[in-house]
């Protein structure tokens, strides 16, 4: 029987917007910042919004003219200097009759003693802080939408103002999950990482001082364990290209806060000819908790989610079928009764139907099974010569985009750092008319994330046991599918929390709230940005193992996002490999 899950944040940010928008009462106006008009409409809908007796919505930075003292105001805002200049501005114009202000986080004593001392009408009614300063893409997976964290890979005194101000977001945020699970976890960090120490080190701080304000609201009693880990120790996993629905999605067209829009990506390829074609919707939300069929496949592989909406035709065929059937007036009623739902349904289906379609033309367009045998060969083997010469292979393949092929090589080069056939891949690469600037990502690759910037065994190789053991597990393992035979880094690190194996040389622990037992809730953060395939291993673990875990990062990469980090190392910002929205513009 699978344990209850322990670390829905989904559910902790639906209870915190219930509250704030019941207990004002009333016909009121909601006012949110360019975040959090983000952080609330993954978990509440604009229907469901207004259902609460909001009668305006609108953002702190584009106020509407005009007072409205007959309406009470909800500010959902985050504590920064930005938002209370704006806010005092707002005081002295007093549009509302009330004020109600709730913080995305914590706000210093003096941050709210500011703001107290401009309410010169005692507008403000109440003010208060509720944890939601992150983004909740689903049950197993936050981010906070920093898109880009390269400056913190420096070390610690080379840090500019702006690396100094990233590392602050990141912590408001990672302290805002740990709040609002109100949790007081046992840290662990790569040892090997400035960013990570740092972060560790103003968590641990911080969250002493709550402890000894809110003894009795923070949990120290439930043996959490966060693991703070770097992106730079794997690579690999946000560079494949994936066959599992919702990081299919991602990969190839791209999510952006649960949104995805097909028009913006060919937009982005140049596919002039589908683009604004007919009057098909473009643009779709994918939110588990409003979306069954999303539900039920968002981890699925291709092919199974594909079956399933054969399936789901069917069902909805055979409800329309009913409707055919009318011999009583409670016939008739019935039918009524169930049209909002059928077409509720049928939307549903078209969804899905069009993504589903996306992907599959894409896949054959882009031969992108050809191209994803070789990546999983390459990410789980150790065969350099026979890998070498099916990369060639996939180079002379005209049908294959230049992106795919320079993607294969920088993975390759990952693996092989000093192989001499890499030179030859950057040559033939330059033949197919990519420029230096463009080949020279798969230096940056290694300047980034290559070996000597990498603490763990990635492709198990450092130890020769490991390396014995693996060829062995790669002959005789049974593959189901041998596009998904390749597992994220980060699931070996948690089986070793979970089996005690941990390596302490890797990992460094601070003194708060310490324990040797096996953790029952596992928060993992990663430092440069997650992947909906680790997502999907995390809940994999719960749904099979009953494990409590909670992934998240800066940011939720796919391969494109993922190489324009990458290409921040490169001094020459004005190269021509130019991205625009997570999307290469050329492939």
């Amino acid at each position: 029987m699978q344990k209850q899950y322990t670390l829905d944040t989904y559910k902790i940010a639906e209870d915190y917007f219930d509250r704030m928008l019941q207990e004002v009462t009333g016909i009121k106006c909601l006012v949110l910042d360019e975040e959090t008009v983000q952080i609330i409409s993954l978990v509440y809908s604009q229907t469901s919004i207004l259902k609460k007796d909001v009668y305006l919505i609108e953002r702190i930075d584009q106020p509407s003219e005009g007072k409205m003292q007959h309406l009470k105001v909800i500010y959902f805002i985050r504590p920064t200097e930005q938002n209370q200049q704006r806010l005092l501005q707002e005081l002295e114009k007093s549009r509302f009759a009330e004020y109600y202000i709730f913080f995305s986080n914590s706000a210093s004593n003096l941050f709210i003693e500011t703001i107290a001392q401009a309410d010169n009408l005692d507008l403000i009614k109440q003010i208060h802080e509720i944890y939601i300063d992150y983004y909740i893409l689903s049950s197993h997976l936050y981010s906070l939408n920093v898109t880009s964290t390269y400056g913190l890979t420096k070390q610690q005194p080379l840090w500019n103002q702006t690396d100094n101000q990233v590392l602050q977001r990141v912590y408001e945020g990672l302290l805002s999950v740990l709040l609002s699970l109100k949790r007081v976890p046992m840290i662990k960090y790569l040892s090997s990482s400035d960013a990570c120490l740092q972060l560790a080190s103003k968590l641990t701080k911080k969250l002493k001082e709550e402890q000894q304000q809110n003894m009795s609201q923070l949990g120290q009693d439930s043996k959490t364990l966060l693991l703070i880990w770097d992106r730079r120790e794997d690579p690999i996993t946000p560079l494949l290209n994936q066959w599992t629905y919702q990081a299919m999605l991602h990969e190839i067209i791209g999510l952006q806060n649960n949104r995805i829009d097909i028009e913006r990506k060919q937009k982005a390829i140049g596919d002039v000819n589908n683009v604004s074609s007919g009057n098909q919707d473009k643009e779709f939300v994918l939110n588990e908790k409003e979306d069954q069929f999303f539900m039920d496949n968002m981890y699925e592989n291709f092919g199974d989610m594909t079956s399933n909406i054969r399936n789901f035709v069917e069902s909805i065929q055979l409800e329309k079928n009913k409707s055919k059937k009318m011999e009583t007036l409670q016939d008739i009623q019935n039918i009524v009764d169930s049209l909002p739902e059928l077409k509720k349904k049928s939307n549903n289906l078209n969804k899905h139907f069009t993504l589903s379609m996306e992907l599959n033309n894409t896949i054959e367009q882009q031969e992108l099974m050809e191209i994803s045998k070789a990546e999983q060969e390459i990410s789980t083997k150790e065969a350099r010569n026979d890998q070498a010469n099916m990369i060639f292979e996939i180079l002379n393949n005209k049908q294959i985009p230049k992106y795919q092929k320079l993607k294969l090589v920088i993975m390759y080069a990952l693996r092989y750092e000093n192989e001499d056939k890499i030179g030859k891949m950057k040559e033939k690469l330059k033949e197919l008319g990519l420029t230096q600037t463009q080949t020279n990502l798969i230096n940056h690759a290694l300047d980034y994330a290559g070996k000597q910037h990498r603490s763990g065994d990635l492709f198990s190789t450092k130890n020769t046991i490991n390396k014995y053991l693996n060829k062995i597990k790669n002959v005789m393992k049974d593959v189901p599918n041998v596009f998904t035979q390749h597992k994220p880094y980060i699931i070996n690190i948690i089986n070793q929390i979970l089996e005690n194996q941990m390596k302490e040389n890797e990992f460094a622990t601070t003194d708060l709230n310490f324990f040797r037992e096996q953790p029952k809730e596992i928060i993992v953060f990663i430092l440069g940005g997650a992947t909906y395939e680790e997502a999907r291993e995390i809940a994999m673990l719960h749904k099979e193992k009953s494990i409590n875990a909670l992934i998240g990062g800066t940011f939720v990469h796919n391969s494109y996002t993922f190489l324009a980090e990458i290409r921040n190392i490169a001094k020459d910002k004005k190269d021509e490999f130019g991205v625009q929205d997570g999307s290469l513009v050329y492939r």
